[in-house]
């Protein structure tokens, strides 16, 4: 009884919920768009070469100056010095832990395997020594 109604209820609220997100509408611009007729005819308006100004441009040694004078350069390859160095001792620290635990399987193993080896038998008492009554 319930069915009849509740599936009839939730198709007709999934049409009324399809239809607010299709409204969705807010006028912002869109970021792809289709190439009109004129920029078909005129490929040269898209694919337009941009070159910086002049007074932009540096040449040969001065972009050897310019990097050797930009702030942080010395403390970037610090960094990836020290970054070098840390991931070579984390590779160096993985390999002993992975020894370290084969050893250790090691000795688990040979340490069942010794419990497994008979023990000393019970002490029998003092034998009997010949001429005893």
């Amino acid at each position: 009884m319930k069915s009849r109604l509740l599936i009839p209820a939730a198709v007709l609220l999934m049409g009324v919920s399809a239809g607010a997100w299709a409204d969705d509408d807010d006028g912002a611009e869109a970021t792809i768009r289709l190439m009109g007729t004129a920029e078909a005819e005129r490929p040269d308006a898209v694919t337009k070469t941009i070159t910086l100004p002049a007074h932009l441009m540096v040449e040969g040694d001065d972009q050897v100056a310019t990097v050797d004078k930009a702030k942080g350069h010395d403390k970037a390859n610090e960094r990836l010095d020290k970054r070098e160095k840390g991931l070579s001792q984390a590779d160096a620290a993985r390999e002993k832990g992975a020894e370290m635990s084969e050893k250790a399987k090691e000795n688990r193993e040979a340490r069942g395997r010794a419990d497994e080896r008979p023990g000393r038998p019970d002490n029998p008492g003092q034998p009997d020594g010949p001429g005893r009554p």
